[in-house]
């Protein structure tokens, strides 16, 4: 995993002959061009349901199905699903753009791990600045990707779900699949007690970020009976932007 750098020995001999070959150039404006000290920003990834009275409530552990209803009064049992995050990108209140490094490429989340599991996906050293956006990208699983303990129906998808849907005597089995790139922009303006992000430079700890979804939220304002497969599709799609949060050293609630 990335690191904060820090000076060696060399470097400082490096920077002294420098000086001096200068012409008695500050050494202190040698240092203030490199940028540092800098400090590591990592994001996460995670998934629940809508929390309740301040906690989260479990709809299924590690691997199992999750039951939950909308506000339809559908029955769902997700027996599978699959989001892909391509991208990241830290907003400064400055307006400069910071993308993040993802460390190991797009990463598809498996829904039915663990609720509120971390697993981090990406990060980017930055100097002294604030930050009050968050930029997000659910984009395709790349066709080449690594597939250990994914769905073959993964790649080359933004998102796949596959369950039921029941209402009555009514049940609707039914399988999502989209390729379409999703955007979402989060707000960090508030995020650090009313406050931006803030970051230092040189912090000992890497900062991190908490990017979570809410899954029982996907399938609202459906009704299966008469939804078409495209329709559902793009209805999950926009669903998904809009049920995603951000949180500093914790999930949002």
């Amino acid at each position: 995993m990335p690191h904060r750098p820090r000076y060696t020995s060399a470097l400082v001999l490096g920077l002294l002959g420098a000086t001096a070959f200068l012409g008695g150039c500050d050494l202190q404006e040698v240092f203030d061009d490199l940028d540092y000290p800098r400090t590591l920003v990592n994001v996460s990834v995670t998934h629940h349901a809508t929390a309740e009275g301040g906690t989260f409530p479990d709809r299924g552990g590690d691997g199992e199905a999750r039951t939950f209803e909308t506000d339809e009064g559908w029955t769902i049992t997700l027996v599978s699903g699959f989001v892909t995050t391509a991208s990241i990108t830290l907003h400064g209140c400055d307006g400069d753009d910071i993308a993040l490094d993802m460390y190991w490429g797009p990463l598809a989340e498996d829904i039915t791990g663990h609720d509120l599991a971390m697993s981090t996906v990406g990060g980017v050293s930055v100097a002294a600045a604030e930050f009050c956006g968050l930029g997000v990208e659910y984009g395709p699983y790349p066709a080449d990707g690594p597939m250990d303990g994914l769905d073959a129906r993964v790649a080359g998808a933004t998102f796949y779900f596959t369950g039921a849907a029941t209402r009555g005597d009514t049940v609707v089995p039914f399988e999502i699949r989209s390729s379409a790139s999703l955007r979402t922009e989060l707000d960090m303006s508030t995020i650090a007690a009313g406050a931006p992000l803030r970051v230092d430079g040189g912090e000992d700890f890497p900062v991190e970020l908490a990017l979570s979804k809410t899954y029982d939220r996907l399938f609202d304002a459906v009704d299966f009976e008469t939804v078409s497969p495209e329709d559902l599709a793009e209805g999950v799609g926009a669903v998904l932007t809009l049920e995603s949060r951000v949180g500093l050293d914790r999930v949002a609630l």
